[in-house]
This record gives C-alpha cells, structure tokens and sequence, in this order.
C-alpha cells in the first residue's frame, strides 16, 4: 500500500491528524501530510475535529509567570542534557525516522481522535514546551474560574457562547452560516462607559458544519459587550457590515 492509499474505510494516516496540527511532525513529514489532505476526506474531517481542541488550548490555563526555581531547575537539566550531547557525539540527538507500517492505534481527547504511540508521546513532549515557553502553570487554588456567557445570534438555528478566564475569551459558535464571498468575521469589544465598538485582531470564518472556537486576542478585562460582524476581507475599522452576534460580559 502506498503512503497515501486511503482505499480502506478509516485510514490509517489519520492518527498523524494531532501531531501535524502541533506541527510535531518533521518538515519533510508535515509536507507529506499537508498533501495528503488534498485526497483523504477522512483526514480532513480527522483535522477539522482535533483543530477544535487545538484552538482551545491558549485559554485551558491562566497565563501565569513561572517561578525562578521552575527556571532554574529546567536549566540545569538543559545543560546536563548538553553535556551528555557533547560527550556522546554529534549524532547522538537523531531520532531514527519512525515506522509507518501496523502500529498499535490509541485514541487520544475522545472518539475520532487518534495517535499512534509515537506521535503521542511526541505531541506531549511538544505540549510540555509549549507550556514551559509560555509560562503557563496550573494551580487550582489560584486559577479563576471560567464563565461561560450565552450570545444573542441573529442567524437563524445558530447559537454561540463566550467562555470567559480572567482576562481572556474564547467565541464558539454551532451552525452559523460562512462569511459572505469576500468577507470575514470580526470580532469588536466595547468596553464599560462607552458604546463604541473598538476593533480587534480576531478575524475568523465558520468550518463547513458551521462551527468554530475563536480565542480573542485582546484581553477582555473592563469589557462591558463582545460583537461579531461581517467584514471586508483584512478586517476594518469601524463596524460597516451586519452584526449577527452581541454577548454582554457585564
């Protein structure tokens, strides 16, 4: 069977879907994947789904500073980890090319989400830097609570919700219709004591089945009403198109 054979009824390259999201895949693999979305319907849909989760992870935890003992403790293994590379030679931190034959499948966040072990465990490691890099940390005694805010929607049969976390937000929206040909959502904040929409830089579209997680890039902290028009393509500055979604965070 060829890389990219997808006569079988779920394919067996589906399970890479996580790990070429996270871009945990080599550059030669990432390529190979990206075109082999092109002709595997399943793998798209297998994308589609996981994108859900991966939109949601810059909310899934408070941005907090790490500690300087954390910092610290990461350095000193970063630097053992250096020595034992310099005394062990230069093709010491190669990774043998994984294999692509029958490897054992394990699902991973829930049905239809799937990775073989390998890509597993590399998708941790990259989940781990990601959160060292950036700092974030869980703490259950000093996390705030998420809110969760339902949204007036104009489209008929749609619905959307804000989830709120200190000062971040994320939009989700079920079964509302694509943007208009050649515009885009955009999301606007008005903050409390005006009623000026202020534009953001979270421009987004729906996924065929109308749905999509949009974390707002701005924080939402004295934010008194978060709005969704439609927009010419690149965003604008003022509201010109119609507003389909209004949530008050007050």
């Amino acid at each position: 069977m060829s890389l990219h054979d997808c006569s079988l009824p779920e394919c067996e390259h589906a399970v890479d879907a996580g790990a070429y999201l996270l871009r945990a895949l080599s550059a030669d693999e990432h390529a190979d994947y990206a075109q082999h979305l092109r002709t595997c319907r399943e793998c798209r849909h297998e994308v589609e789904e996981l994108q859900i989760v991966v939109d949601t992870l810059p909310i899934a935890a408070p941005q907090l500073a790490p500690p300087p003992e954390l910092r610290d403790r990461i350095m000193r293994i970063v630097d053992s980890e250096a020595e034992l590379l310099r005394a062990s030679g230069s093709e010491a931190d190669r990774v043998p090319a994984p294999a692509r034959d029958k490897a054992p499948r394990r699902r991973w966040w829930g049905s239809g989400l799937m990775l073989r072990p390998a890509a597993a465990g590399g998708l941790a490691s990259v989940l781990i830097a990601v959160g060292v890099a950036g700092g974030v940390l869980l703490s259950s005694d000093s996390s705030p609570s998420t809110r969760s805010v339902t949204a007036q929607v104009a489209a008929s049969g749609a619905t959307a919700t804000v989830s709120v976390r200190g000062g971040q937000a994320a939009l989700h929206v079920v079964r509302l219709p694509a943007a208009p040909a050649g515009k885009v959502y955009q999301v606007w904040i008005t903050r409390k004591g005006s009623a000026t929409p202020v534009p953001t830089h979270t421009l987004f579209n729906v996924r065929t089945d109308g749905s999509a997680v949009v974390p707002i890039e701005e924080s939402v902290k004295n934010v008194d009403r978060i709005l969704v028009t439609d927009e010419p393509d690149g965003g604008s500055s003022s509201p010109t198109g119609t507003q389909l979604i209004s949530a008050s965070l007050s």
